[in-house]
C-alpha cells in the first residue's frame, strides 16, 4: 500500500502496527487487516469525489455507501453461487442415489455417497446465500462506521474533513420561512441536507415522519428505490388527504436497468404489498417485478451533488407552481430524482 503521509509504497512487513517504516508516522486503515480492504488514501479519494472537491459536506453513511460498494457487489455473488450449486449439485446427487439403489454390493455405496453429496450441496447453498444474502449491506456499513469512529477519528482527532456524523440528527429541521416540506425516513439524507444549509437556503422544512410535517405546505416525499420507499408515497397521501404530496423519487425505473447502479437485495416484500403498489397505477409491471424480488437502491448511494440538485430543483418547481396556481396538481405523480447516465455513485 501507499503511505498516506510520505507516498512511499510499503510492503506489509514495512508497515507494522499501521506505522510507516519510512516516515515513522501512523495511518488509520490498512487494507490488509481491515475487513473492507480500505486505506487512508482511498478514503481521501472518495472524499474528493463525493464532496464535489470540498464544496459539499457528506454524512458517514454516504461515505460508507461508496466505500463498501465493491465489497457489497462481490458478496452478492453468493446468490449466483447458490443457484449454481442447486442446478448442478442436486441432479448429480439424485443421480447417484438412483444408480446406487438399482445396484447391489460395493456399487450400493453410490447411495451413501449420493446422500453425502446432497448434504454438502445443501450446506453450500446455505453458506452462499448467507455470504451474499439479505442484510449484508447493513453489516458492511456498520463495519465501515466502526473503522472510521474507532480507528480514524482517534488517530487524526476528527472524521475526514467534510464528513458529519449523522447519528445524532433528530430527523427534523424547520427553517424560519419554509415554502415546501420534505419527508424522508433516511436520517442520514436529512442530516446531509441540513449540513449543507439546504433548508435555510431554499425554504425546505425537513421531517423523518409525517407527524413532524409543518402546516399545510406541499410535501415532497424522498425515498429509496424499494417497495417500502414507493409505499411511503401512497401512505403519505392517505395520511394527508387534500394535501399536495409529490413523489420526488427515487423511482425504480431510474435505476433498475442502469449498469453500475448500486443495487442491493433485502427481504422479499409481501405479495400483498406489491399488489397494493400495483393498484396505485404509478408503477409499471417491470418495476413491480423488480421490487418483488427484493431489489433496492438506497438514497445514500446517490451522488451527493445529484441529490442536492434534484431536491432543490423539485422544491423550487413545486413551490413556484403552488404560489402561481394553488389549484394546479399536475406534478403530483412526477418523480424528479433519476440516476445519472453511466451509473455509479460518487462520479
Amino acid at each position: 500500500m501507499i503511505c498516506p503521509h510520505c507516498q512511499q509504497n510499503l510492503l506489509y512487513k514495512e508497515r507494522p502496527d499501521r506505522t510507516c517504516s519510512k516516515c515513522h508516522r501512523r495511518f488509520a486503515l490498512d487494507p490488509r487487516t481491515n475487513s473492507l480492504g480500505l486505506s487512508d488514501l482511498r478514503i481521501h479519494r472518495l472524499m474528493a469525489k463525493l464532496t464535489d472537491g470540498g464544496r459539499l459536506k457528506i454524512t458517514l453513511d454516504q461515505l460508507g455507501a461508496a466505500a463498501v460498494r465493491k465489497k457489497q457487489k462481490s458478496s452478492s455473488g453468493g446468490i449466483a453461487a447458490a443457484v449454481g450449486c442447486t442446478v448442478i449439485g442436486v441432479p448429480a446427487g439424485v443421480g447417484l442415489l438412483v444408480i446406487g439403489s438399482a445396484t447391489s454390493g460395493d456399487e450400493g455405496l453410490l447411495s451413501f455417497f449420493g446422500v453425502v453429496f446432497l448434504i454438502f450441496v445443501v450446506i453450500g447453498v446455505i453458506s452462499s446465500l448467507r455470504s451474499g444474502g439479505r442484510g449484508r449491506g447493513d453489516t458492511l456499513l456498520s463495519a465501515f462506521r466502526t473503522a472510521l469512529l474507532t480507528d480514524w477519528k482517534p488517530l487524526y482527532g476528527a472524521l475526514p474533513r467534510g464528513v458529519v456524523d449523522d447519528s445524532a440528527h433528530r430527523g427534523v429541521h424547520h427553517p424560519g420561512r419554509a415554502r415546501v416540506a420534505l419527508l424522508c425516513p433516511d436520517r442520514a439524507v436529512l442530516a446531509f441536507l441540513s449540513a449543507n444549509d439546504i433548508p435555510e437556503r431554499y425554504g425546505i422544512a425537513l421531517a423523518a415522519e409525517s407527524r413532524q410535517l409543518p402546516g399545510v405546505l406541499p410535501v415532497l416525499v424522498l425515498h429509496d428505490a424499494s417497495a417500502d420507499g414507493c409505499g411511503l408515497v401512497v401512505r403519505t397521501r392517505e395520511e394527508l388527504p387534500g394535501r399536495r404530496v409529490v413523489d420526488a423519487g427515487l423511482p425504480p425505473r431510474a435505476v433498475m436497468n442502469v449498469k453500475g447502479a448500486p443495487t442491493a437485495r433485502v427481504a422479499r416484500p409481501a405479495p400483498d404489498l406489491i399488489a397494493w403498489l400495483g393498484g396505485g397505477g404509478t408503477l409499471t409491471k417491470a418495476e413491480l417485478d423488480w421490487l418483488a424480488k427484493g431489489w433496492t437502491v438506497p438514497l445514500t448511494a446517490v451522488r451527493p451533488a445529484k441529490l442536492v440538485d434534484a431536491v432543490t430543483r423539485t422544491a423550487h418547481r413545486v413551490a413556484t407552481m403552488v404560489e402561481a396556481d394553488p389549484a394546479r396538481r399536475g406534478a403530483e405523480a412526477v418523480g424528479f430524482l433519476t440516476w445519472p447516465p453511466g451509473g455509479g455513485a460518487g462520479r
